[in-house]
Parts: C-alpha cells; sequence; structure tokens
C-alpha cells in the first residue's frame, strides 16, 4: 500500500468517522490490508487513502502546503525514507514510542480538525502500551 507519512498518524488512531462514507469505507479497506501483513510504501503526495477523499483533487490535497507539513514532521520524527517498505504494526509502535510518547502529536498535527479526537485516543493507546 502506497502511504504517505502523516497517514501513519490518521491510521493509528483511526475510529470509523471520516469525511464521507467513500473515504470511510476506503480507509477500513486500506487498515484491514496493511493489518492483514500487506507492507507501507512511504510515498511524497496522494496515497491509497487519498484516493477517496472529498479534497482531492486529481492527486492534489487542497490543503497541500498543511499536509506536506504534517508529512515532513512525521518523517523527521520517525527517521522514515520515502520508498521505504515498512510493516504496519512496526511503524504503529514507532508513532507511539517517537511521536505520542513524546508529546509531539499536537506540535506535528496539532491544527487538524481532527486532532482532539485523535489525542484522546493515542493518550488511550499509552495508558495500555
Amino acid at each position: 500500500m502506497q502511504i504517505r507519512p502523516h497517514h501513519l498518524l490518521c491510521m493509528g488512531s483511526f475510529v470509523g468517522k471520516g469525511y464521507s462514507d467513500e473515504f470511510t469505507e476506503n480507509m477500513c479497506r486500506v487498515i484491514t490490508a496493511l493489518e492483514n501483513g500487506e507492507n507501507i510504501i512511504l510515498v511524497n503526495g496522494a496515497d491509497d487513502i487519498c484516493r477517496a477523499c472529498p479534497f482531492n483533487n486529481n492527486g492534489i490535497c487542497k490543503d497541500k502546503e498543511k499536509v506536506d507539513r504534517y508529512d515532513k514532521a512525521v518523517m523527521d520524527a520517525l527517521s522514515l525514507e520515502y520508498g521505504g517498505l515498512y510493516a504496519y504494526g512496526d511503524i504503529g509502535n514507532e508513532v507511539i514510542n517517537k511521536i505520542c510518547r513524546k508529546d509531539k502529536l499536537s506540535v506535528i498535527c496539532g491544527d487538524c480538525e481532527w486532532s482532539e479526537l485523535c489525542g484522546r485516543i493515542y493518550q488511550n493507546k499509552l495508558q495500555k502500551f
């Protein structure tokens, strides 16, 4: 699966809500495929999640500058490489350890409309992790 870096955060806090029914169904499909062993290939730009996003305009996000900033921050925090192949479980652990445990979530994507929900979900994960 082709995944852009900031979507690593989104997938880890996804609870079945999204921008549209089509987007939500697609996100469920992507996460299920990754949980079943498909690997992540990090891409710089639109990915398999963006495919069903109502803000995707021919591969360009309506909020391009914002999501590019999120992507860069995730790449820096996790020391990842575009084109790299990663396992979903491994990368999820890295998100918890290198972003959530270090209180970087709100710094990376605090201006996202989903940030409050994501923050609560990750706080619950930290208590169980």
